[in-house]
């Protein structure tokens, strides 16, 4: 079945994974701003709490080259999800189906390193939140490679 729809029309599934894409870039966003805060945070905050004690414990033993390089992927990610959302919504085929396919392969790579070189207390090992970090990304590839190939004609 020829999934092309003439110009101008853009499939609702390419615009519903656009608005995915905006959801969670902007969550990434926000992400990468806690993890700053928690960046400027770590060494000032009086650990009296459990969960506290627990993550400066992992930020020691796993060091802040683990974080660092989570927080760079994360906010690579807030900005190739933005724009591929836009690629999605003008179906262009650089902005929209080569940087998707780009984030969508490191989305799966950052969610298995985090599975494998994170700590528990800083969401690391595989878990309910690995597989659902999985999902997306895994669906994007498959619809982007697949049912909407075609439609990216600009």
């Amino acid at each position: 079945m020829d999934h092309a729809t003439p110009e101008g029309k853009r499939p609702g599934g390419l615009t519903a994974l656009a608005v995915f894409n905006f959801i969670f870039g902007g969550s990434n966003a926000l992400g990468v701003l806690a993890m700053a805060a928690m960046f400027a945070l770590i060494g000032v905050v009086d650990l009296d709490d459990e969960a506290k004690q627990e993550l400066a414990r992992a930020w020691e033993e796993v060091g802040k080259s683990v974080f660092t390089v989570l927080f760079a992927l994360m906010a690579v990610s807030a900005v190739l999800l933005i724009a591929s959302g836009i690629g999605y919504l003008q179906q262009k085929k650089f902005l929209g189906r080569t940087l998707g396919n780009v984030n969508a392969v490191l989305g799966i790579a950052a969610s298995l390193g985090m599975a494998q070189l994170a700590p528990e207390a800083a969401g690391g090992g595989f878990s309910l939140g690995t597989l659902i970090g999985l999902v997306y990304p895994v669906l994007t590839l498959i619809l982007l490679n697949t049912t909407f190939k075609e439609d990216f004609v600009r």
